[in-house]
């Protein structure tokens, strides 16, 4: 029997603006308060790390001409701070707006910002000594514990700039090929995983919606290739994401919210 193209019919689907989503009226007044609103995911029980936003300065003709896919990981960890500006300039708020709404690093269909990311450290990083600390490419690298990643799952606390530790283990080599399909992504530092809340986006612009979606983790992608280069880091975007079990470790449903992108991460 022939499996359709599922991929084919969507698209065709949502192209027509009136079928694709609900008519959006001109005058946002008239929009629902679930429009205007920004929706932050939280683990309020759970213990946080607050994280650095203090950026290097960077050429950024030079690192779009640096940008690349990089595979050969050395499982040298990165530091707290790195994945402090990494989040940061990648998906995080970087400004306000009006009634207490931020702008983010990415573009986002109508401000739905429906992407979460989860960083896995692979494995536990160690204080640097002084002289590593002179190496760090961002220029302030510290030396004490509070630069240290303890290997585990975490959430990225957008609203609090913070990290929320989900779970506090190491990965072995085994464990990674259960979450990750490529070999090499067991020699990098850390993976990030990106899920979709879909209703965030598609209460608004309905079946098209899923488009904008997939937009934006796109625009998330990028910024993490260039904000990679500025901090002498390696990156590879992963389509090769083992879903189920992906979702099954992060404990989400699969449909509500699901993986929709990876990157490895590392030195």
């Amino acid at each position: 029997m022939d499996i359709p193209d599922f991929s084919k019919i969507f698209h065709q689907s949502s192209k027509d603006l009136a079928k694709g989503h609900p008519q959006i009226p001109a005058d946002s007044s008239e929009w629902p308060d679930e429009w205007k609103t920004t929706y932050y995911k939280a683990y309020p029980r759970l213990p946080k790390i607050a994280l650095d936003d203090k950026p290097p300065s960077a050429d950024f003709f030079e690192l779009i001409k640096k940008r690349r896919s990089r595979r050969d990981f050395t499982r040298t960890p990165i530091t707290k701070r790195e994945l402090s500006l990494f989040l940061k300039y990648s998906c995080g708020n970087t400004g306000s707006l009006e009634k207490s709404r931020h702008r983010r690093a990415q573009a986002s269909g109508g401000a739905r910002f429906p992407i979460e990311i989860y960083p896995i450290v692979f494995r536990s990083a160690q204080a640097r000594t002084p002289k590593e600390s002179l190496d760090d490419p961002t220029g302030q690298a510290q030396t004490d514990a509070e630069n240290v990643l303890k290997a585990g799952l975490y959430h990225y606390n957008v609203k609090d700039h913070a990290l929320d530790v989900l779970w506090d283990r190491e990965f072995s080599d085994e464990d990674i090929g259960q979450i990750f399909t490529y070999p090499w992504v067991k020699d990098a530092a850390i993976g990030i995983v990106m899920t979709a809340v879909f209703s965030r986006n598609q209460n608004k612009y309905g079946e098209r919606g899923y488009r904008y979606i997939l937009l934006e983790a796109g625009h998330i992608g990028q910024n993490m290739y260039l904000v990679s280069e500025a901090l002498g880091l390696k990156c590879c975007a992963l389509g090769g994401t083992r879903d189920e079990n992906l979702e099954k470790l992060i404990d989400i449903d699969g449909v509500t919210e699901a993986v929709v992108y990876g990157f490895a991460v590392g030195r």
